[in-house]
């Protein structure tokens, strides 16, 4: 199909606002990063175990597969929600360099909360706006595309300069809590061990366990734990795999032990969890 022809829904975006899950209004992200503006009022939201205050000015980013929990909204608050699925060059943008889309993702990855100047907030209000009214409007796909490419260029811009000027800033325990974050998202299918994280990061199980402590409020062990339960819910009330699957799945030893750690952090069995 000529690129003239493709259709709105060939542009994977949307402006809804994301919903937690119905348990603990936790929520895992899916396949898609969500922007979020707030325009008015205060609205606190939990991301990967950290607390966030959303307020005027506030740029924050639910990265996919991010762990996220609101936590209280007041009732004057008004945001802007811009979605898109995936994270490919190809997805987020067809027009820019490989560069910039990596740049752009990695900042991202680790500062999910930006607090803008004004000015820097009317001009991201105002791309969110016009993609908004374009996207509805059925405007041609190129056009949406132009609009993206201009977005995630001003966006770039705008992170570049906080990289340089907060690079300094990032503490030891900052980047070791951040990497070990990445490590779970990639690997907790498959290890449930510190001594696996805290070798892959050439630092040693016992200061990594102290780092972490301090800087989520939860040990380590209970972080993995975490990660590991959220999946294992997310493969019972999605997926049809049985449990004996999903305990495959998650790398345990058959489905006696996937019960046992299942109740264990959630307080009821995998079969209980998926019929209610």
């Amino acid at each position: 199909m000529p690129d003239n022809q493709l259709r709105q829904e060939d542009i994977p975006i949307s402006f809804d606002e994301p919903v937690a899950n119905d348990d603990a209004s936790l929520g895992i992200s899916p396949d898609q990063l969500t922007v979020i503006l707030c325009t008015q009022g205060r609205k606190s939201i939990q991301i990967n175990f950290s607390d966030y205050s959303l307020t005027p000015g506030s740029l924050t980013f639910l990265y996919p597969n991010s762990m996220w929990r609101p936590l209280k909204t007041s009732d004057d608050f008004k945001a802007f929600y811009f979605s898109i699925k995936g994270t490919s060059a190809k997805e987020w943008n067809a027009f820019i360099d490989l560069d910039t889309v990596f740049s752009i993702s990695s900042y991202i990855a680790k500062h999910p909360y930006t607090l803008l100047s004004p000015d820097e907030t009317r001009v991201i209000e105002q791309y969110l706006t016009l993609l908004k009214n374009r996207h509805e409007a059925q405007a041609n796909a190129t056009i949406i595309r132009f609009i993206l490419s201009a977005f995630t260029l001003e966006l770039n811009k705008i992170f570049t300069l906080r990289e340089k000027s907060n690079r300094s800033k990032i503490s030891r325990q900052e980047d070791i809590l951040w990497r070990f974050l990445t490590l779970l998202k990639q690997y907790h299918k498959e290890e449930r061990s510190v001594n696996f994280y805290a070798d892959k990061m050439c630092i040693s199980p016992k200061h990594l366990s102290v780092v972490i402590k301090q800087m989520s409020h939860k040990t380590a062990h209970e972080l993995i734990a975490d990660f590991v339960t959220m999946t294992a819910k997310r493969l019972l009330k999605t997926t049809t795999l049985s449990i004996q699957e999903i305990a495959y799945e998650l790398n345990f030893a058959n489905q006696s032990f996937f019960g046992k750690f299942f109740k264990q952090n959630t307080g009821q069995s995998p079969s209980e969890y998926r019929r209610k």
